[in-house]
């Protein structure tokens, strides 16, 4: 199909979906360069209907990250949806792992908010209100080592 029949959104939705996945890689080779094992879901950024893949899988020393990536402004809130909520939550049980939102800000860098911390709307969407004021990554990666069970704690 020509670009020239694609409609205004159809264009702004491939591109954003180009920033997403830019974003997604970016967090991923940061992650990877700090010692994680990284795995981008396939379908990041597309429904599936069967199970919930996150943006980004990572693990280190048999800890579990189940990350859901954005992109956010300075003192601009952003919202989860219900749906997004509701697969990292079942991952991060099953996984025994820990579900966290990393939000990209221009002129900031990475912020890392705990899902189950965010409060709760009244539609069932988990609510950041300031995404400057999440975590930095060592801060993430210092309590993850602290609060997180280890895989062999499952079978030892």
């Amino acid at each position: 199909m020509a670009l020239s029949n694609w409609g205004h959104g159809r264009v702004l939705e491939m591109v954003n979906k180009r920033s997403a996945t830019r974003v997604e890689n970016e967090l991923a080779n940061m992650l990877w360069e700090r010692g994680f094992a990284v795995v981008r879901g396939p379908s990041s950024g597309s429904a599936t209907k069967k199970r919930f893949q996150p943006d980004l899988l990572a693990v280190k020393d048999g800890r579990i990250l189940v990350i859901e990536v954005k992109q956010g402004r300075e003192s601009r809130p952003l919202y989860i949806p219900p749906g997004q909520v509701k697969g990292l939550l079942e991952l991060e049980k099953r996984s025994g792992g820990l579900a966290v939102v990393a939000v990209k800000i221009s002129w900031i860098g990475w912020r890392f908010h705990i899902l189950k911390d965010l409060p709760e709307t009244k539609s069932g969407r988990r609510k950041i209100s300031k995404p400057e004021s999440g975590m930095r990554l060592y801060e993430l990666e210092n309590l993850l080592f602290s609060r997180v069970k280890v895989m062999d704690e499952y079978f030892g």
